[in-house]
């Protein structure tokens, strides 16, 4: 099964993972790779080269979920491509993380996650714009019709 891993500048990584857990009451084996302020980048892809090599599935590879493209965690695991497996997200939310590891099966492989990942569904964004009126016509916290 492919592995997932999130990486991001700071605990953005890890409270995502806390959340994950929260709603779907588990981890899914998902690992979290923090880049600590003050951390070197060549600290950080040792951190993250050690939770690669320690998944059990090395043959299926990783999908990694990075917080912004460019940044020392994106890059370090751009860096790390050319010795583990690894496919590549930036712009991580709850929506794509909750979908993947719920949804992933032994089948599937890096290619599918990813097309999956970039879904619209999976990013997960959506805007409404509420009038000052709209209040009056919403009694509960629900912003849906019924």
């Amino acid at each position: 099964m492919v592995n997932l891993v999130v990486i991001s500048h700071g605990a953005f990584c890890e409270g995502l993972l806390d959340s994950l857990e929260m709603i779907a009451g588990d981890t899914f084996g998902v690992k979290a790779v923090p880049l600590i302020p003050g951390e070197s980048p060549e600290s950080y892809r040792k951190k993250l080269a050690a939770v690669l090599s320690g998944f059990e599935d090395k043959e299926s590879g990783s999908i990694i979920f990075s917080d912004i493209a460019g940044g020392t965690p994106f890059q370090s695991a751009a860096y790390l491509s050319k010795d583990f497996k690894i496919g590549l997200i930036s712009g991580m939310n709850m929506p794509m993380l909750l979908s993947l590891a719920l949804g992933r099966t032994d089948e599937d492989t890096i290619e599918t996650l990813i097309e999956k990942a970039t879904t619209g569904d999976c990013v997960g964004i959506q805007s409404r714009l509420f009038g000052r009126e709209e209040r009056k016509k919403r009694a509960k916290l629900s912003i849906n019709k019924s």
